[in-house]
């Protein structure tokens, strides 16, 4: 391990730094069909720029797409994808409103394929996790353990 310190996940401010905030309630949307891990961190990205005073972010797609790490069309077009999930609205063009997520049971509720794209999911983790179990079981009794 290296000498560097362990991230404070309750005082994540503490020594005045600053982090990217990331909802919890954001997550379950990785399972609607318009959302990765890549849009989230624009939405989180979105959320840092909020300016309240103004009720709005309003990076450019240009100044978005160097942070984001994609190019502007790509960055343009992940913004379009936030707004089909819910996570942003444009009140006008270059401004950004980052909307709070919907809870996990009213996001699945009006997003059926999500709930479907969990379900599948759910199900592999589920296989292969017994699986996994039964190369233990296999490898326990090949090496002498008992069970």
């Amino acid at each position: 391990m290296t000498n560097r310190k362990v991230f404070d996940k309750h005082s994540p401010t503490k020594d005045e730094k600053f982090f990217i905030p990331l909802p919890s309630d954001a997550l379950h949307y990785i399972h609607h069909d318009r959302i990765s891990a890549d849009k989230l961190f624009l939405y989180a990205l979105i959320i840092d720029h909020y300016n309240p005073d103004h009720g709005y972010a309003f990076p450019s797609v240009e100044r978005l797409s160097v942070m984001y790490g994609k190019a502007p069309d790509t960055t343009s077009r992940h913004l379009d994808d936030l707004k089909a999930a819910g996570l942003i609205d444009f009140p006008e063009k270059g401004m950004y409103v980052p909307l709070v997520p919907q809870k996990n049971e009213e996001f699945y509720k009006d997003n059926p394929q999500a709930w479907k794209n969990y379900q599948t999911t759910f199900k592999r983790y589920e296989k292969r996790k017994e699986a996994a179990a039964e190369r233990m079981k296999l490898w326990r009794r090949e090496n002498g353990y008992s069970d």
